[in-house]
């Protein structure tokens, strides 16, 4: 009998922020529970945020291979249409699907789902709107005041109820003869972090703050600009808004534990294989950077990999998403993989595709909107690679190489140039970090298909907004 699995994806959570991997006693229970009855890894995304690093997962592809664009605004949806249905023959659902498995997928984030493509391969997939998504986006004097209510209110959540009730629905619906392969997707942790009660920490009155500072630092323009070189949040708002986060963790831990025990009261628990991770993970005003662009620092890129069930070892010491298909084939045991086995990893390597090319006239515009020079032209306009041992990090902005020392740098606010200090000092990890940053660069591309056509949800754009894209 195969095993069936649950991937869960904590969209945008921290690793640190789980207890695993150093967060205090209390933070996350369940994920703590379940890695006592699995484990815990130590796992990098192959990329900064949500459409790169699923990809990813599902094709095994870092994602630049995959041939997934930047987060450029204007060709975004379009590009990710375009970039999917080429890479079927390795999808992950789609290989499950025809391996004989019931593939399932629900998502709360508008990037992975039916307009994106995300639901290739899967026999169905569901998309769960977020409760809160036209207030944040609407100016009318109407919609300020529906927002800030709704904030102070605290009972909207970013649909973590219904994505909760649709898995249970899965399970009431009784065994069927083929295992199945079920994707989650939830968005509690991502921005604006403003969970409902009563895991909001904040008093009302904290509550409102927050919600004005969402509409003001929580914008697709606002994190650009703080990214760009342009961070003016307040120290206080910053504060606010890492015990929100954390109020939103425990949202989404509590909420594993609740599926977990569905799982376990259906008798499923002990032949499931349980995954849970992140996408990605968030900046919270640490080295002047709020949300998820423009950087690849640990941060970002190392992601909580909690398994538990009947699952082959997950190879290591450092394990890349690029590597789940491949793991989750020979887990499952499927005669035949069109991925690479996967392999012992001292260096895991993630990319950031910047939203437009140097000489990109609109970067300039923008930059100069913002009051803003020359550096925040560049880092629109570069594209980020990176190498990381978990010690040292080789850093590619561009054309130009740069070594982070994590001993000593652990918020990575002083890269080094590379001279012959530091080709001393690290001599043999700087020639692993860069043989693999080559070995990346020569990896075969998917061919690019034509956008698919299908009709976007009424609300699109201000769920875009909501998540910052737009």
């Amino acid at each position: 009998m195969r095993q069936n699995v649950l991937l869960i994806v904590f969209d945008t959570a921290r690793a640190d922020a789980f207890e695993p991997y150093g967060a205090a006693a209390g933070s996350s229970p369940a994920a703590s529970q379940l890695a006592a009855r699995g484990r815990a890894y130590e796992a990098f995304s192959a990329a900064p945020w949500t459409v790169p690093s699923h990809a990813s997962m599902f094709s095994g592809l870092l994602p630049q291979a995959a041939g997934i664009p930047g987060p450029d605004p204007q060709n975004l949806l379009d590009g990710i249409r375009a970039a999917i249905p080429p890479l079927r023959h390795r999808w992950l659902p789609a290989v499950m699907s025809a391996a004989g498995y019931q593939t399932a997928g629900i998502s709360a984030n508008l990037q992975i789902s039916p307009w994106t493509g995300f639901d290739m391969g899967f026999d169905r997939f569901e998309y769960v709107s977020p409760g809160r998504c036209n207030a944040m986006s609407d100016d009318s004097v109407r919609g300020r005041l529906r927002w800030s209510w709704d904030v102070i209110k605290a009972r909207t959540d970013d649909g973590a109820a219904q994505v909760e009730r649709l898995l249970a629905d899965w399970l009431d619906e009784g065994p069927s003869r083929r295992p199945f392969f079920w994707f989650a997707n939830l968005i509690e942790c991502h921005s604006p972090y403003l969970p409902p009660r009563p895991y909001s920490p904040l008093a009302p009155a904290g509550r409102y703050r927050a919600g004005q500072e969402a509409r003001r630092y929580l914008t697709q323009n606002s994190l650009w600009r703080a990214a760009a070189g342009g961070f003016d949040i307040p120290a206080e708002a910053i504060d606010r808004m890492r015990r929100l986060y954390a109020g939103s963790v425990r949202l989404a831990d509590d909420w594993l534990a609740r599926v977990l025990d569905g799982l376990d009261r259906h008798g499923l628990l002990d032949e499931t294989i349980v995954i849970v991770t992140s996408d990605h993970g968030e900046n919270l005003g640490e080295g002047d950077l709020i949300g998820h662009v423009f950087s690849v620092d640990d941060r970002l890129i190392r992601v909580p990999f909690i398994v538990s069930g009947p699952a082959a070892m997950v190879p290591g010491p450092r394990f890349s998403h690029v590597d789940l298909a491949a793991w989750l084939a020979a887990s499952c045991g499927l005669p035949e993989s069109p991925w690479p086995a996967a392999v012992d990893r001292e260096v895991a390597v993630a990319q950031f595709t910047a939203p437009g090319d140097p000489g990109d006239p609109r970067a300039a515009v923008v930059a100069h909107m913002w009051g803003l020079g020359e550096l925040a032209v560049d880092r629109l306009t570069t594209s980020l690679h990176c190498a990381t041992n978990g010690r040292r990090k080789l850093l590619r902005r561009g054309d130009r190489d740069e070594l982070i020392d994590l001993d000593t740098d652990p918020l990575e606010v002083s890269p080094r140039t590379i001279g012959a200090g530091e080709a001393g000092q690290f001599g043999a990890e700087l020639t692993s970090l860069r043989a693999a940053l080559e070995q990346t660069a020569v990896q075969p591309g998917a061919v690019a298909a034509p956008a698919r056509a299908a009709p976007p949800p009424a609300d699109l754009e201000a769920q875009m907004k909501l998540l910052g894209y737009l």
